[in-house]
């Protein structure tokens, strides 16, 4: 999965990560998971859910900003700026690789990339700024908001930013397996008298 963003793997396995990656959202569609659409196999065979986000569904991240009236202005503004700057990135690239007349004419809106950029990174500044309510998911929204502004900057969004979404996953499971504590092994004797 690390390597398929980069496309350095050869046809069979890329076939192979491909067909997954499609079974995996057809799945998180079908069982309702809102999390990462990689995640959702996984999900559904082992009965647990998640909370995770990558930069398709990061929109969710945003919208809670926006939804919950406890939220104060800023957190509000921030939610309004990271939407606008997500669907920017959701919807004029694609339209733009659409061939002819139409597509050319929406490529020219690209030169907007940075102003919707600039809103992802205007989104996270807000949300760094300390405020009343729970600061675990305000620095992780700001965290999510930053990665995303600046993959933008660099022309990153969304395909280049997923080795880094999935080494950061690594990191935590790995991190999160280390710390769990260990569990005394259980052996049972079959031997008979």
């Amino acid at each position: 999965m690390l390597l398929y963003p980069i496309g350095v793997l050869p046809d069979g396995a890329a076939l192979g990560v491909a067909l997954y990656v499609e079974f995996s959202v057809l799945a998180a569609g079908l069982s309702g998971y809102g999390g990462l659409e990689l995640a959702a196999l996984p999900a559904l065979l082992l009965g647990r859910r998640p909370v995770l986000y990558g930069p398709f569904n990061a929109v969710d991240l945003a919208e809670r900003g926006i939804r919950r009236r406890r939220h104060r202005a800023p957190e509000r503004i921030a939610g309004v700026l990271a939407v606008a700057g997500l669907a920017w990135f959701w919807v004029v690239p694609p339209l733009a690789a659409v061939r002819g007349g139409f597509g050319e004419a929406v490529d020219a809106l690209t030169v907007l990339d940075p102003v919707a950029a600039g809103a992802l990174l205007a989104a996270a500044a807000l949300l760094a700024v300390p405020a009343p309510g729970p600061a675990r998911l305000r620095r992780l929204r700001a965290a999510a908001f930053l990665l995303l502004g600046l993959g933008a900057t660099v022309g990153a969004l969304p395909d280049v930013l997923w080795p880094a979404i999935i080494l950061t996953g690594l990191a935590v499971g790995a991190v999160r397996l280390a710390a769990a504590p260990a569990r005394p092994r259980v052996e049972t004797s079959s031997t008979a008298h």
